[in-house]
């Protein structure tokens, strides 16, 4: 459907009765009451503020998580409104969608148009959790999480039994997984810059690398605050009610150690490809300048002999000698030749 100035929405409601068949629902107008008994998932993908303010209203949402929903690059956070939890996380973009971001910004050479980073790679979920009602949104298409949509159509007994509580455990499980798995993308790229510093070091780009760097370290920060929320709700009761739901969701929370560790790895790769080019540059300059001082100190006193033959006086010896001039070529040879030989047994060369 297209809400206010054409823009794409999409709501889905699962409506999921003990002992009655799941009907699916696109407005929120045939939803009617929640009852004891009864759930909904109600799916959003919308960027427009008056729907996703609709659906707020529609179940007594602040309107603070409104604009949390809505505030580009937001980092994950938690806030429990008493009857219900507010959970904002980010996902990593699937494989494909974060290399053509990154073929994008090599296009652009960094000169573009600046983007949110925190949107480039990342795309926010936000869920709305309570007893009997799931809210999840999104301002774009996120396919996993359509995937799991069109599950709980298909094999509602294998997605909406276990309720409320057990379709925000799958949501984040898969979220956190697709973000570990993601990160192979990032340490391919690391390890092609350690292959090219290493192999060709003259078309080695250490901006890239910075830039790299950078991401990884944003990444990072919100592995590091989704672990925390994801502790929070592995241990707290007042949030999960279910002690064996609290198990399943500690089980995400080691995905979640796996994957700061993963990301402190590639960062610590990542200066390590940097101090090691920086060495090897250093290497080649100081052979630069070595192989310059040599030709400077040879050349010094050449210079000093031409210079003294070059004074305006009437007795320079052989000056008048035909052979005169070979002679003192002969000579400065002879002096580059001595002070080669004995830059060579000094090994400074």
């Amino acid at each position: 459907m297209v809400g206010a100035g054409g823009r794409s929405v999409s709501i889905t409601v699962i409506d999921f009765e003990e002992g009655e068949e799941v009907r699916i629902y696109e407005n929120l107008d045939q939803v009617g009451e929640l009852t004891p008994n009864r759930s909904l998932w109600v799916d959003v993908q919308s960027d427009d503020v008056a729907e996703l303010s609709q659906v707020a209203a529609a179940f007594d949402f602040h309107e603070l998580t409104v604009e949390d929903c809505l505030t580009p690059g937001h980092f994950p956070k938690i806030d429990d409104y008493g009857s219900y939890l507010f959970i904002l996380l980010r996902g990593l973009k699937s494989w494909g969608e974060v290399e053509e971001v990154w073929e994008e910004e090599e296009e652009d050479g960094g000169s573009g148009e600046e983007k949110a980073e925190q949107e480039s790679y990342t795309r926010k979920i936000a869920i709305f959790l309570s007893k009997n009602l799931i809210v999840t949104y999104r301002r774009r298409e996120v396919a996993w999480l359509d995937a799991l949509v069109r599950k709980a159509q298909a094999k509602p007994e294998a997605t909406l039994a276990e309720g409320t509580e057990g379709v925000a455990h799958r949501v984040i499980d898969v979220l956190t997984d697709r973000f570990l798995r993601g990160l192979g993308f990032f340490e391919n790229v690391v390890e092609s810059f350690e292959d090219v510093a290493l192999e060709k070091p003259e078309e080695f780009e250490v901006q890239e690398l910075f830039e790299v760097k950078r991401e990884l370290v944003y990444l990072r920060q919100v592995a590091r605050n989704q672990r925390s929320i994801i502790s929070q709700l592995a241990s707290d009761p007042t949030l999960i009610s279910d002690s064996q739901r609290r198990r399943y969701f500690k089980d995400i929370d080691d995905h979640n150690v796996a994957i700061v560790r993963g990301l402190d790895k590639q960062i610590q790769a990542a200066i390590s490809i940097r101090d090691s080019y920086l060495a090897v540059a250093n290497i080649r300059l100081g052979d630069t300048m070595r192989i310059l001082t040599v030709i400077t100190t040879i050349t010094a006193p050449l210079n000093l002999l031409v210079g003294l033959y070059g004074m305006n006086f009437t007795v320079i010896p052989l000056l008048g000698n035909p052979n005169g001039f070979w002679f003192v070529l002969g000579a400065m040879l002879l002096v580059g030749i001595l002070m080669l030989l004995y830059f060579r047994k000094k090994r400074w060369i």
